[in-house]
């Protein structure tokens, strides 16, 4: 049973693994618990790896651990993370502001105004994070 509710989204974040270097996936899932990413680095399961969400207010930086991988194609991997960071309320919020920017985003597309996550994310930020949560 899951403890956390997945929210399906495609914001892209950075991860970097130890000295390796950063790289730019997008998020399939996300949850208070962790995400899931698809990639084309092997990482291994047990991994640390930093996180870095730059398209929320504020930026999310973070860490996780690899807890699950598996084979999608020759050379892709879909990559569960587990969040490290104890700071649950700062999770929560931004599960809560990527499912508002996501929404906000099928809003547009539903006017004919198609936007990518990353471009619905900035726009958002900008008209709205300021009243978020309060």
């Amino acid at each position: 049973m899951r403890n956390y509710i997945r929210h399906p989204t495609s914001i892209p974040i950075h991860i970097s693994a130890g000295a390796k270097s950063n790289e730019q996936v997008v998020v399939s899932n996300l949850s208070a618990g962790g995400l899931s990413f698809e990639t084309d680095i092997p990482v291994r399961v047990g991994s640390v790896v930093d996180l870095s969400i730059p398209c929320i207010n504020p930026d999310y930086q973070g860490e996780g651990v690899i807890v699950w991988r598996r084979s999608r194609k020759p050379t892709r991997f879909e990559v569960g993370v587990r969040f490290t960071n104890d700071d649950e309320y700062f999770r929560v919020r931004m599960v809560e502001q990527v499912c508002q920017i996501e929404e906000y985003r099928q809003q547009l597309a539903e006017a004919g105004r198609k936007l990518t996550s990353e471009e619905a994310a900035y726009e958002w930020i900008a008209r709205f994070a300021a009243d978020f949560g309060t």
